[in-house]
């Protein structure tokens, strides 16, 4: 009996030490394994979140310059006014000019002094138009009383506090034009009061009817974000405003954009023809702005803006997460990468005009997404070829 119970409490004495730590082993190997393969699968979600959320920021970041794109040029598209420099004062700046771009729709890499350069191998952009109902082509003044007070052939195409451009002539030598406001409008004389005058207005001069809001906007890429300037509240052009960045100033739109590139799509066809005759279809992509010193066009400022009917973009944004296998080897391309001396049906010439990403830190550790259109400056387009243009 004694022997039986011995034998009994022998069997319930447990797990050996050396049980135990094979247990404990196969249990550390599963753990790895699982961590193994949760990381794995982490590290595709955020490769793949990643690339989504660039792909969606960059589309909207689009969306946004291309919508005002769409619009550029409206109420400035006269071709008395495209190619004339602008003085007007912003809500919270002095009195600016814009010369060296001047009146046009969209306006790619102005002169420093207008819109600072964004960053390394970046482009910028000028965005300017109106939103009046009066139309493009200006209303003739009948007399003029004062320097302040027009005589005008529609005094219902205007309203108080519509911001306007006089011009004294069909088109002066050289084109400066001042931003006006009217202050009232009297039916009953046809007349315009407004706030400072032009200089030289007589019968058969002409004011053009800008609306009550006028939008003069910057687009810069700043520090690895799309940024907006609002230039009739700033002067964008102040290189302190830029840098460092003053974010009340240039407002991040988009995070984790990159890069922005732009090229003109200009008619050539018919200039060397007499008179020229433009066809209407872009025959080459470059980056010369029309009227510009690199202008070799020979055309009249407002006659190389009536050729420019396209401008081409692309936006690279990039994914938010460092990736340490550095899957980007090269930076990204788009139809504007490579140059294309010889035109063929469908494929006009290009200046090269390539994203080039090797100035920022890291570059090489971060996915990215290109988004890309071309949108027709259809503001211009409407104005139709004219003689000699």
């Amino acid at each position: 009996m004694f022997l039986h119970q011995r034998i009994g409490k022998s069997r319930q004495s447990g797990f050996s030490l050396v049980e135990i730590m094979v247990g404990i082993v196969i249990g550390m190997l599963a753990v790895i394994i699982i961590m193994q393969v949760f990381s794995t699968s982490e590290a595709n979600k955020r490769n793949t979140t990643g690339g989504g959320d660039a792909q969606m920021n960059g589309g909207l970041a689009l969306y946004g310059i291309e919508r005002d794109v769409r619009a550029a040029g409206y109420g400035v598209n006269a071709f008395n006014l495209l190619g004339c420099s602008l003085t007007y004062k912003p809500k919270n700046d002095a009195a600016v000019t814009l010369n060296g771009s001047g009146i046009g729709p969209v306006t790619i890499n102005p002169p420093a002094a207008q819109v600072p350069a964004g960053d390394v191998k970046t482009d910028t952009l000028l965005v300017m138009y109106g939103n009046s109902n009066s139309p493009a082509e200006g209303d003739p003044t009948l007399a003029v009383s004062t320097s302040t007070v027009y005589r005008v052939s529609t005094p219902a195409s205007f309203a108080a506090n519509d911001y306007i451009l006089a011009e004294a002539s069909t088109r002066p030598s050289p084109c400066a034009l001042t931003l006006d406001q009217v202050t009232s409008v009297n039916a009953s004389t046809s007349t315009l009061n407004v706030k400072t005058g032009a200089a030289g207005m007589a019968a058969n001069s002409v004011i053009f009817n800008l609306g009550q809001t006028l939008t003069v906007r910057a687009y810069a890429v700043r520090n690895g974000n799309l940024t907006v300037c609002d230039y009739t509240a700033y002067d964008c052009g102040k290189a302190s405003y830029a840098s460092p960045l003053n974010s009340t100033v240039w407002v991040p739109a988009n995070g984790n954009i990159v890069s922005l590139r732009a090229q003109y799509g200009r008619d050539t066809s018919g200039m060397a023809a007499s008179p020229a005759q433009m066809s209407g279809v872009v025959d080459t992509f470059d980056q010369t702005t029309p009227g510009s010193t690199a202008d070799t066009s020979g055309l009249p400022p407002y006659c190389s803006w009536a050729r420019a009917l396209a401008v081409r973009l692309v936006l690279v944004a990039r994914s938010p997460a460092f990736d340490k296998a550095a899957p980007t080897s090269a930076s990204p391309t788009w139809t504007g990468t490579a140059a294309n001396s010889t035109a063929s049906p469908g494929y006009p010439l290009n200046t090269a005009t390539p994203i080039d990403l090797s100035g920022q830190t890291n570059w090489q550790n971060y996915r990215y997404k290109t988004n890309q259109t071309t949108v027709p400056l259809r503001n211009v387009v409407w104005q139709g070829s004219q003689s000699g243009c």
